[in-house]
């Protein structure tokens, strides 16, 4: 597995979390951050929601979807797969159920709506944490 923060890579992996915060504090911050941030209150028009054990994807050309979202992570994680040269994106809400499997079939996905856009990487973001 590679595992880059903030730009680098580490030559060994974390074996939890609690290691992981004490060598990279500022992702404790962001997260931490990110808690105290007010909700938002989305209307219907160009949402699609995605709940638990879901994934969606889309493109910025879509005209149905402008928004994907997901909420009540109480014990999940959110994953968001994105392809920085088309900005297909793909969300998804997992609760540590076939997580490998959700993952790559989002990385695949994200692929086939790259198309005309060879350039670019591919960027994975996680939310939340399973208890």
């Amino acid at each position: 597995m590679v595992l880059v923060f903030n730009g680098v890579l580490q030559e060994e992996v974390p074996i939890d979390t609690r290691i992981m915060y004490l060598g990279h504090p500022t992702y404790r911050d962001t997260g931490t951050q990110l808690m105290l941030m007010a909700q938002k209150v989305i209307g219907p028009v160009g949402l699609l929601y995605v709940q638990q054990r879901e994934f969606a994807a889309t493109y910025p050309q879509d005209r149905n979807v402008s928004i994907l979202g997901t909420d009540d992570m109480t014990t999940c994680i959110s994953v968001i797969v994105r392809h920085s040269g088309s900005g297909a994106v793909a969300l998804a809400h997992l609760d540590g159920v076939s997580t490998d499997d959700a993952i790559n079939t989002m990385i695949q996905r994200v692929q086939d709506l790259d198309i005309n856009f060879p350039d670019g990487r591919i960027e994975l973001q996680v939310i939340g944490g399973f208890n």
